[in-house]
């Protein structure tokens, strides 16, 4: 009985320990399979280091739908995650660009919105009864600090998915999206990219709309090599991007060195070259394979750019002149084989979550050599139905209609980007070092870990140039499609690849987050509506109810004696 009379008391004193022991304590359990409240090490680090108060404006806001308030609900979600952690406070505000008096003033707000680039979207709501009602909304945040203001689009559109997929992998990106913004506005250094050049490659008015995207992040340079061995000392990462002319050996010496040194090196050469002027206008272009001098080197590392010219089903529309030679032209969009739309890896944060890669007269790549201490992994294939052909040979538009589908694309998954990471061998292993290099580091046969991008064609990142009427020429954005006016990923692809390339710290890792999606039958949601409702909002309120009643009646019955 005294035992009995004790346990009150000691609980009583347990639970006020507790309370008092813990009451500067802050902890958090995330008990979700796929963890999508917790923040990863890279996030951690990046908000302990925060210098300085930031602000995010976020505008997705409104008339939103289910999908569009779970992508809302989870940047406020994640926000207040990093408030958490982060050493200074992340204030949020927010703006609904609908909410104005006037449609006129509504049409100036968006149009000052566009200006600054944050484009809104149409979004279409379906009605219980059958009714759809549109709106406009923006899908977009701005992290602000006292100096600085970085745009965040919350939602990347890919005509792959379905909506709720689609808000699903945005989701997943949400973390790396805002701690990316962090990052950039709380740097204190900007690192360097160069574009190589002295080889025929892409000038810089074709690389003009890359360059813009990539200057979020980096300083960009170009310029040729030379003979200084550590001219290429200061940079984070190189591009290499469709070379026409050989390489020296002196020029591949110096580049192999960088890597040999930590260096990072995006590759974006082509196997074979062809003729677009000639087969403009005859309708017949020879392919010949084109030979840069760097087949032993990127061997050496562990790839093969193969003499090939990759075609696929899945391809682009094109505008070709179908009419016979010394007819006037008369030119057709047709589905133009030589334009893959590539698949990308589902798995690799470079390319998560990114729309089709377009590409001109890509050639496949080949995997070879034992080459221990490296890692590969395909980035871009072909789909199921595709059709390799080998140089020397020509492409002639009369035959390329012509083709019966099921017997000319018989190849699948052809490789035409890889990445691959650890520690390379040197190319110069064993070889004498070239003549007239100064300021040459100590050779290294073997390198440090680091990572390359190789992809099997150099128009990847290039942009078409426009000329309008009054003469002017401006550039498009890299991965338009003319015909069709659809952008694919060109450009996210490359500036994740630089990221990734460039990625200390990482937070391109950021990327690979998986948030499960639970999607529910909508046709059993319509068809059993008054069931669910009863289910998930009168029953627990019975529930509720009756809780209260039985407590009620045993509480009278043990003041009554009735009950001990």
């Amino acid at each position: 009985m005294n035992i009995k009379r004790a346990i009150i008391p000691i609980v009583v004193a347990a639970v006020a320990l507790f309370a008092i022991t813990t009451r500067h304590v802050f902890f958090r359990i995330d008990m979700t399979e796929d963890g999508r409240y917790s923040l990863s090490e890279p996030a951690y680090r990046q908000l302990k280091a925060l210098s300085k108060p930031l602000t995010l404006r976020i505008y997705l806001n409104g008339d939103l739908d289910a999908n569009m308030l779970r992508l809302k609900h989870s940047v406020l979600d994640m926000v207040e995650e990093m408030n958490e952690i982060s050493s200074k406070p992340i204030e949020i505000v927010e703006i609904d660009p609908n909410d104005v008096s006037s449609d006129d003033e509504r049409y100036v707000l968006f149009r000052q919105l566009e200006d600054r680039g944050i484009r809104g979207m149409n979004v279409s709501h379906r009605k219980r009864g059958g009714s759809i009602s549109e709106s406009i909304i923006f899908p977009w945040a701005e992290l602000c600090s006292e100096n600085d203001t970085m745009l965040i689009p919350l939602m990347q559109a890919d005509v792959e998915l379905s909506g709720e997929q689609a808000v699903n992998s945005s989701v997943e990106d949400v973390e790396f999206r805002l701690i990316d913004a962090v990052r950039i506005l709380n740097r204190t250094d900007v690192k360097k990219v160069a574009f190589i050049e002295g080889h025929g490659e892409l000038p810089e008015r074709f690389t003009y709309d890359i360059t813009v995207a990539l200057s979020r992040y980096f300083q960009i340079d170009r310029g040729v090599i030379g003979n200084d061995a550590s001219v290429l000392d200061s940079y984070a990462a190189i591009v290499i991007a469709k070379p026409t002319e050989p390489f020296s050996e002196r020029d591949k010496f110096i580049i192999d060195q960088y890597i040999m040194n930590g260096g990072s090196v995006l590759w974006l050469v082509d196997g074979v070259c062809m003729s677009d002027s000639m087969l403009s206008s005859s309708g017949m272009t020879p392919l010949v394979v084109r030979d840069v001098n760097l087949t032993d080197q990127l061997f050496r590392y562990g790839v093969r750019i193969t003499p090939t010219i990759v075609e696929d089903m899945q391809c682009a529309y094109m505008p070709v002149n179908l009419a016979a030679q010394g007819e006037k032209p008369r030119f057709e969009p047709i589905p133009w084989s030589f334009t893959p739309l590539l698949r990308l890896s589902p798995f690799h944060p470079v390319t998560k979550s990114l729309s089709d890669v377009k590409v001109d007269y890509a050639s496949g790549i080949e995997i070879v050599g034992d080459t221990i201490g490296v890692t590969k992994e395909v980035l871009m294939v072909s789909s199921n139905a595709s059709h390799v052909s080998s140089a020397p040979g020509e492409i002639d538009i009369m035959q390329a209609v012509k083709v019966e589908p099921s017997e000319y694309f018989t190849s699948s998954y052809v490789p035409v980007g890889v990445v691959m990471e650890g520690c390379f061998n040197s190319v110069f292993a064993h070889r004498s070092m070239p003549d007239s290099i100064v300021n040459a580091h100590p050779f290294r046969e073997r390198s440090v870990a680091t990572r390359m991008i190789v992809v099997g064609d150099g128009d990847v990142l290039r942009n078409e140039i426009q000329q309008t009427r009054n003469g002017l020429v401006y550039p498009l954005p890299v991965g338009l499609d003319r015909v069709s006016g659809y952008l694919h990923g060109n450009r996210d692809f490359a500036v994740n690849s630089l990221l990734f390339l460039t990625d200390d710290e990482g937070v391109m890792q950021l990327r690979s987050r998986h948030v499960g999606l639970r999607m529910l039958n909508r046709a059993s949601a319509e068809q059993n509506f008054t069931h669910h409702a009863i289910v998930n909002v009168l029953l627990p309120l019975l529930l509720l109810a009756l809780t209260g009643a039985i407590y009620n009646i045993l509480k009278r019955l043990h003041y009554a004696g009735k009950i001990f």
